[in-house]
């Protein structure tokens, strides 16, 4: 009993660890990202990205070959044409759009757009699939979109641009997380 206690005291710490790590990097990468645009008045989006997939990379190496952290997967290769390199490429696209987005405006009005997450997942999903959700589910999403409203409006730096990059950010973000899970559920990870 007592051993089954440590094990998921271990689990939980090991469980908030990973999440902290994830937002750490992910909160400085877009504060880096918004420096490299704005204090060195770098004008090249694209090449941040590139930098982005090549540090992927060589992340990924040292975890696969040199720690022995994960195992290689082997995937045959109809599958890495038909599952693999779609959400590939929408990947890539999703951090370019997003590294775009982010030299035209501000990192607070890009993670304004992040919250639209859950609604453009269900009207997405509405639309798309034809998946049909409770009416509680269309109502929880008032309050999300009227702050996100509320918090927009204000914004002082609003570049269309930016903000077609970011919302295109979005739907791309949102299509990746979804069909990866179906898509992806024949490798065991």
């Amino acid at each position: 009993m007592e051993e089954n206690s440590v094990l998921f005291q271990w689990s939980v710490i090991r469980s908030l660890l990973c999440i902290l790590q994830w937002w750490t990097f992910n909160v400085t990468v877009i504060i880096v990202n918004k420096w490299i645009f704005q204090k060195l008045d770098f004008k090249f989006p694209l090449s941040v990205s590139c930098v982005h997939f090549i540090c992927s990379a060589i992340g990924a190496y040292i975890v696969i070959k040199v720690l022995k952290l994960k195992p290689l997967i082997t995937v045959d290769p109809e599958d890495r044409w038909k599952r693999i390199f779609p959400m590939s490429f929408v990947f890539c696209i999703n951090i370019v759009l997003g590294n775009v987005s982010l030299r035209y405006i501000p990192v607070s009005f890009m993670q304004t757009i992040k919250p639209f997450t859950p609604a453009t997942t269900v009207v997405l999903q509405w639309l798309v699939w034809r998946k049909y959700f409770d009416w509680r589910i269309w109502a929880s999403l008032i309050p999300i979109v009227g702050g996100i409203l509320l918090t927009s409006v204000t914004e002082m730096s609003f570049n269309m641009f930016g903000i077609l990059c970011g919302l295109t950010w979005l739907f791309g973000y949102i299509y990746k997380d979804h069909p990866c899970r179906i898509s992806f559920a024949w490798i065991q990870i």
